[in-house]
């Protein structure tokens, strides 16, 4: 039996639509600060997304909120670093909080890798 979110969110028929976007969060598995697992219409997100990641770093930090619940976050100091795992490694998402508790900025670490190297002959 397929679940039809659509009409659950008042969002009516979805199967043509990039939305809703769910995450699911946990104790982090691996180090970090927070696990996820993150679905995407018609499939589950192999990674996370960057507006994902950015919307569970900040959850984090939300007072309340069951992602501050399962977090590993000891000290919300001023300047944070949050790794967000996720099925293929971690997103680090760098989070400037206000001494009120507003999160005044955000920002993502991104790594780069080698994907190939070759030789073309002409």
């Amino acid at each position: 039996m397929r679940l039809k979110i659509g009409p659950l969110m008042n969002l009516d028929d979805v199967r043509e639509k990039t939305v809703p976007k769910m995450c699911l969060v946990a104790a982090p598995a691996a180090g970090g600060s927070i696990s996820t697992r993150t679905f995407i219409p018609h499939r589950v997100h192999e990674a996370v997304g960057v507006l994902g990641a950015v919307s569970v770093a900040s959850a984090c930090v939300l007072t309340g909120s069951i992602a501050e619940d399962v977090s590993d976050i000891e000290n919300k100091r001023r300047l944070l670093l949050l790794d967000v795992e996720h099925p293929t490694g971690a997103f680090t998402v760098e989070l400037d909080v206000g001494s009120d508790g507003e999160i005044r900025r955000a920002a993502l670490l991104r790594t780069a890798r080698k994907l190939m190297q070759g030789v073309v002959y002409c």
